[in-house]
């Protein structure tokens, strides 16, 4: 039994787009690209479900609270 499934999506232009600059800047194939959101998709859902907060920090050190819906 494979550790894989095969999935077919539908996403829109915008989407798209951003698809095929995040893995040509990071030289990365669509699955890994897919596989990362994915990843940061889970992370944000347990902090969420945690009431974890999360920030980004911006290179002169401001913090931004991410709000998580």
């Amino acid at each position: 039994m494979s550790d894989y499934q095969r999935l077919s999506v539908n996403i829109n232009d915008e989407a798209a787009q951003i698809l095929r600059t995040v893995t040509k800047e990071r030289g990365i194939s669509t699955t890994e690209a897919i596989r990362r959101a994915i990843g940061l998709l889970g992370f944000f859902e347990d902090a969420r479900h945690n009431r974890t907060k999360v920030y980004t920090e911006d290179q002169d050190g401001n913090r931004s609270r991410v709000e998580i819906v």
